[in-house]
């Protein structure tokens, strides 16, 4: 295969781009139509299988006038919802047609650029951490590309030695790494804005939490089969126990399925509540902010540009869809903020079971209030009763099935016949559906809130409050336990990645500037600038005796190349050739003197290293150094004599 294909210029311009414009390409995986993006990218696989065979049987022309025509069409589909798709698709399209050409240098530098373009847009759909390995990868091998590119334009197609692709490799990684470097100072301190660039063009997806304007029996079983992160939560004691974050309210219950209850707008108090912590919400495409017990008041909002407010049930909302992760610091209290009427959750369905209006009078028969109601309730369940995800099959009404025959079931059924019970019994009872618990991540030193968390209870009013009743039994989602430390670390360095990189906020930045500031300003006190220049004497001397080594150490080594400079080093010092000299030179310098021969051995051995295929084994190195000792010595004697 190396010898059908000899390492040359053009193989490695055109292997290098190639290899960039796929990561391009790759980069729309998500972003493009499914159709579109295989379309295209089989298109670019048969230009790559031309630039081999070097067969360009279609017409630039007609291709071309080809790539217009669906140009047009791909765009006609533009709109204000979805902005950047149609661009994503003619992207594609053109880096198929450059495929297909026949390519010249100029070419070449198109479909880099093109393959910028893919990259760029995909960052307004993928921020993850994930996403920096391969953004990185790209710049590599676009730089990489545009130094092959070059030489292939300048020199033509002519072979390239291993060690000459090793030189412009080692620059391309250099030239990267500066330029990696020097981008630090601008991200931190160019001017951003409050809100992010592509908010606009965030794709809604639905709701990934699952809690939406229903929850039929059966839902939140499935969701507690999945891991994915909510929301992470920080500033909360490490030892706290068994926490409830309220999401949503249900009221009525129609069809085996609890409805959301309408919601009003109440503005939030200024004032701060009992308890203070910070979320970092992933994308959810809804407008609901989970919060610890009864939200109170929210203090601050970072990564979206909207507008908070309480509504009916005391929940969180904003006036904006979550579309992108942001950070949210709030307040929350042991008591509700909104005094509502409990009238309106004492709604029965029509159809309600006739078992399960006998179980409500029995379990309420000559009960003296409506605590003693409660806790006949919860003794009912705490006897028996088991927690399952796996549900039966079952005829007929599945609160009947779950209440009288299996006893089995998951949290939507334990609180949907607690509620329905205690409507029964003439207790207002409400649905909550949220999510319960919360895992530490020692190694980032927060909470973590799953959609395996996802939990419905419920509330009762009872004297005037409302109290949060709970009658599943205690469970931990079999998910949970497929948690491990890889999986936390990995989960803390995401955290890091959203929080210190995608979520660094103009506010961030005014607080960075101020600290430089201050800095600044300690820093010119004389104690300050002696104590400074000794941690710098002390922080450059390790690296400068390091480098010294490293030096030496290379200086020292007994290589070809260092055979052939301490060579020439000698003859300069001696006057026999000048500066700047080559082998063949050197060798026509000392073609009449005695040690000619002790010369052209040295020379041989680096000149059979450098141009030459066949290696130079150490013990020849070794003889070509005792050569020089002896070259060293005939000299010196000659001076003698």
């Amino acid at each position: 295969m190396l010898a059908k294909y000899p390492l040359n210029t053009r193989l490695v311009a055109f292997s290098s781009v190639h290899l960039t414009s796929l990561l391009g390409i790759l980069s729309l995986w998500d972003v493009a139509d499914t159709f579109y993006f295989f379309l295209f990218f089989t298109l670019y696989l048969a230009g790559i299988y031309m630039d081999i065979k070097r067969l360009y049987p279609v017409r630039r022309l007609f291709l071309n006038l080809l790539s217009v025509v669906l140009i047009v069409y791909l765009l006609s589909f533009l709109s204000l919802e979805d902005l950047l798709r149609p661009f994503a698709h003619v992207v594609l399209l053109l880096l198929a047609v450059k495929s297909l050409e026949e390519k010249r240098a100029r070419d070449l530098y198109q479909m880099l650029l093109l393959s910028l373009f893919a990259l760029s847009i995909s960052t307004a759909y993928n921020l993850s951490l994930n996403f920096l390995g391969f953004f990185l990868l790209h710049s590599f091998f676009g730089v990489s590309s545009l130094f092959f590119v070059n030489l292939y334009k300048n020199a033509g197609e002519r072979r390239l030695s291993s060690s000459d692709l090793k030189q412009y490799m080692l620059a391309s990684f250099t030239l990267f790494s500066l330029v990696a470097l020097l981008t630090l100072p601008f991200f931190f301190f160019l001017p951003r804005t409050q809100t992010p660039l592509f908010e606009l063009f965030q794709r809604g997806g639905g709701l990934r939490t699952g809690l939406a304007d229903s929850v039929s029996l059966g839902k939140v079983g499935e969701i507690q089969e999945d891991n994915t992160v909510v929301f992470r939560v920080y500033g909360l004691p490490q030892d706290i126990k068994d926490p409830y974050w309220r999401v949503v309210v249900f009221g009525d219950y129609l069809k085996d399925t609890w409805h959301r209850i309408k919601e009003d707008r109440f503005s939030i108090p200024q004032k701060t509540g009992e308890l203070v912590y910070t979320l970092v919400l992933d994308p959810s495409f809804d407008n609901c902010l989970p919060a610890l017990d009864y939200p109170h008041s929210l203090l601050k909002i970072e990564g979206i540009n909207a507008n908070a407010y309480m509504a009916t049930g005391n929940v969180l909302r904003l006036d904006k869809e979550i579309s992108r992760s942001i950070k949210v610091v709030l307040s929350s209290s042991k008591e509700p903020l909104i005094l509502e009427d409990p009238s309106p959750y004492l709604q029965l369905p029509s159809d309600i079971s006739t078992n399960l209006r006998k179980l409500a009078e029995e379990l309420s028969k000559d009960a003296r209030n409506e605590e003693e109601k409660l806790k006949r309730v919860m003794a009912h369940f705490s006897r028996g009763y088991e927690y399952t995800l796996k549900l039966e099959k079952y005829e007929g009404n599945p609160l009947d099935y779950f209440l009288f025959v299996s006893k089995r079931g998951n949290c939507e059924y334990y609180a949907s016949a607690t509620a329905l019970l205690l409507r029964l019994m003439g207790i207002p009872a409400r649905v909550i559906g949220g999510y319960r618990g919360a895992l530490w991540n020692q190694y980032g030193g927060y909470y973590i809130v799953t959609n395996s968390m996802a939990h419905v209870w419920v509330e009762a009013y009872v004297k005037g409050r409302w109290l949060r009743i709970d009658t599943t039994p205690p469970y931990t989602a079999p998910a949970l336990r497929r948690i491990s430390s890889i999986a936390l670390i990995r989960d803390a360095i995401v955290s890091f990645w959203y929080s210190q990189i995608v979520g660094y906020s103009s506010e961030k930045q005014i607080r960075l500037f101020k600290n430089i500031g201050k800095g600044f300003k300690s820093s010119l006190k004389p104690e300050k600038i002696r104590e400074k220049l000794l941690q710098m004497v002390q922080l450059l001397s390790l690296p400068l005796f390091a480098f010294l080594a490293l030096y030496l150490f290379l200086r020292l080594r007994k290589t070809p190349e260092n055979l052939y400079l301490r060579t020439k080093k000698l003859l300069r010092s001696e006057g026999i050739i000048k500066n700047q000299v080559l082998p063949e030179e050197i060798l026509s310098a000392c073609k009449d003197k005695d040690y000619y021969k002790l010369i052209k051995f040295i020379l041989s051995i680096y000149q059979r290293h450098k141009y030459s295929p066949y290696k130079v084994y150490p013990d020849e190195v070794r003889e070509g150094y005792r050569a020089l000792a002896r070259l060293r010595e005939v000299i010196r004697n000659s001076h003698h004599s």
